[in-house]
């Protein structure tokens, strides 16, 4: 929480990130400490949401240009104490980071093989 910050005399917290929610746990480098699908926020805010109907809807929850993608960002911001969050897309954090997408793992944004 960034409390801290208010508390140093910030008006506003603006949180954004490089790079999309992550929805599944890396299954093959150690990328996050997590064990559980369950650790991940965006995990978390969606079970919390709609339980396990969400586990089909995560593709969704993904993307920030779908109502439960606005959804899954205003609850974390809420959650989390920002004044507001983005995500980049998986497609521009693709773009960026400038590879071929076929040798780029994506598996704990999009949980494909």
């Amino acid at each position: 929480m960034p409390i801290f910050l208010y508390d140093s005399g910030a008006a506003e917290v603006h949180m954004r990130s490089a790079c999309p929610p992550i929805m599944y746990s890396c299954k093959y480098l150690s990328f996050s400490s997590s064990k559980s699908d369950m650790d991940l926020i965006a995990r978390r805010v969606v079970d919390q949401l709609e339980g396990d109907e969400g586990l089909d809807r995560l593709a969704e929850y993904a993307d920030a240009n779908t109502e439960r993608g606005q959804c899954l960002l205003k609850t974390i911001c809420e959650d989390m104490g920002f004044d507001s969050l983005s995500y980049q897309s998986l497609q521009g954090m693709i773009e960026a980071i400038g590879i071929d997408p076929e040798k780029i793992c994506i598996y704990c944004w999009d949980g494909r093989e």
